[in-house]
């Protein structure tokens, strides 16, 4: 079993999260920034849905 701290070594590294088909959370969040700061899109309220992310 992994000690604490290399799981948390493992979840910052941005290429185990792709390793496993995953996007790391600071691409997801820069992904979230870019599309909130197009024209059209305001910030959600509350927690964002699976509509906050398909185009119209």
């Amino acid at each position: 079993m992994r000690s604490h701290t290399s799981l948390m070594q493992l979840r910052a590294n941005p290429m185990e999260w792709r390793r496993r088909g995953l996007t790391p959370p600071d691409a997801l969040q820069a992904m979230v920034e870019e599309r909130l700061a197009q024209p059209g899109h305001a910030q959600p309220v509350g927690d964002p849905s699976y509509q906050d992310f398909f185009r119209a």
